[in-house]
């Protein structure tokens, strides 16, 4: 396989726990996880770490990270969660780094917010990325999006952008893989982890199954998929114009939450 993916809900959040939380946030459209979201995101961390040893066990040990966070705090949050969980069951220390991505964006609908979400968190966020974790930044990483969804974004035009982030996401990681064999160089296998919203998880099974997904899936829910091929040689469509993926996957599991169902 040519590219295997981890999509992931973020932890559970503050203002879901906390009525009161946003009367007196700075920025009460982009709540933290709680404490027990921080802990079901470690323990994602560690469900990744026991996937990859069971499906990948003769190549689990050459194989590096990147996980991909919209920048929205509490996914940023859980992205850090989780590459702390896989680390405490990794001996080896397998290489992780982190980019912000915008195309995983929450959708901005006007049944979430009721105005636009300020760019600027995007910066806010790779800073704290930056200065606050204790994992590498690509800064080679290109973003699929550089800005978030104009608002108000219907639910027909995030699925198409949860269609084209993913395309562009598996289009450019196994670009770079091709380039390097074609220059003789090092070619470890890598992991790419997408930590979004939950509406955003439902797009993504559809990206990768043609199905509809549900826009409510648990907290922290996992579902790993494989690239199997592409569906057809012409270039991706412009973004965000199609909600037919470019790539054919395998899928599973399928939006599993047991590893945190007892936390």
């Amino acid at each position: 396989h040519t590219l295997t993916c981890y999509f992931v809900r973020h932890g559970e959040r503050v203002d879901h726990i906390d009525d009161t939380w946003a009367q007196t946030a700075d920025t009460p459209y982009d709540p933290p996880l709680t404490p027990h979201g921080h802990k079901q995101a470690e323990h994602t961390g560690a469900l990744i770490h026991a996937l990859e040893q069971q499906n990948e066990p003769t190549r689990a040990s050459e194989t590096e990270y990147l996980v991909l966070t919209s920048p929205f705090q509490r996914c940023a949050q859980t992205a850090a969660a989780l590459v702390e969980g896989s680390r405490r069951k990794d001996t080896r220390g397998a290489p992780w780094s982190v980019a912000v991505e915008p195309g995983l964006s929450e959708v901005m609908s006007e049944g979430y917010f009721d105005e636009q979400v300020p760019d600027s968190i995007i910066d806010t966020c790779v800073e704290r990325v930056r200065q606050e974790w204790s994992v590498a930044y690509d800064d080679e990483y290109a973003a699929a999006q550089l800005v978030l969804p104009r608002y108000p974004e219907d639910f027909q035009q995030m699925m198409a952008r949860f269609v084209a982030t993913l395309d562009c996401v598996a289009s450019r990681q196994i670009g770079l893989r091709m380039s390097r064999r074609a220059a003789g160089l090092s070619d470890p296998r890598r992991v790419v982890v997408l930590v979004t919203h939950g509406a955003g998880i439902g797009s993504l099974l559809w990206a990768t199954t043609l199905k509809p997904g549900s826009n409510n899936v648990d907290y922290c829910a996992v579902t790993r998929a494989e690239v199997r091929a592409r569906r057809t040689s012409e270039p991706l469509a412009t973004f965000g114009s199609s909600r037919i993926p470019a790539f054919a996957w395998t899928v599973g599991p399928y939006a599993y939450s047991g590893h945190t169902a007892n936390l």
